[in-house]
């Protein structure tokens, strides 16, 4: 059985562990079933931002008359749109797996891991033993309690970035700022939203000053419903 004196179970927020591990010359042994790099890369901050820019550039479009601008918007490849952010995240995948093969003092377990004794990790029938092990393996939507959605073909954060055809419509449920950047892009791509918030207010983590502005200027796309609870 190999040993180390570092396990990192997750290649998100664990490569900075991984990095600072490497730093004080540690053994390191990073554990991951992939894709490589975390939330950020793969479900959240990069393909949401490669989403937004199109949808700023379509906002930017449709206020341009106010600059004295005659300007439209005639046609929107969203195929192209997504693929291009899909695009980037498989090479930033890619990149992080050249990375990490080229580090010494560190080996890539592609898998899942399973304690299967005190200190102990199995991935793919092989054990490996850590004097510290982090696990920094993210989070994963949770679907809400709503009845009848287990024959709805919903979406989450995950699978909408998967999409191949633009939806006539959609409803978001959740207002926060994963919700809000969906709404805005979906919204400015000709889809029809309606975003439905359980808070009273949107994106509530924000001053209250930022989410009135946000809500105002939103709703000029969109149908956006806070106070929205289910019934049950």
């Amino acid at each position: 059985m190999k040993e180390y004196d570092v396990i990192v179970v997750g290649s998100g927020a664990g490569l900075l562990i991984v990095e600072k591990a490497l730093a004080h010359d540690l053994s390191v042994a990073l554990v991951d079933k992939g894709p490589l790099g975390g939330t950020c890369l793969n479900l959240g901050c990069i393909p949401s931002k490669m989403l937004i820019y199109p949808g700023d550039r379509v906002a930017e479009i449709r206020e341009a008359g106010k600059l004295g601008v005659s300007a439209e918007v005639r046609e929107i490849d969203f195929l192209s749109i997504m693929e291009r952010m899909r695009n980037t995240v498989r090479k930033g995948e890619s990149h992080i797996r050249e990375g990490i093969g080229h580090t010494e003092n560190l080996d890539f377990y592609e898998g899942t891991g399973y304690f299967v004794k005190d200190s102990v990790i199995e991935i793919n029938r092989e054990q490996i033993k850590g004097r510290k092990i982090f696990i920094a393996a993210g989070a994963r939507p949770r679907i809400p309690s709503v009845k009848g959605i287990e024959k709805a073909e919903y979406l989450t954060n995950e699978s909408v970035l998967q999409l191949r055809e633009k939806p006539k419509s959609l409803i978001i449920i959740g207002g926060g700022y994963i919700g809000a950047e969906y709404a805005h892009f979906f919204s400015a791509m000709g889809v029809k939203v309606v975003l439905l918030q359980s808070n009273a207010r949107l994106v509530p983590d924000e001053e209250p000053e930022i989410s009135d502005l946000l809500k105002k200027e939103m709703e000029r796309w969109m149908d956006i419903r806070t106070g929205s609870r289910k019934k049950s």
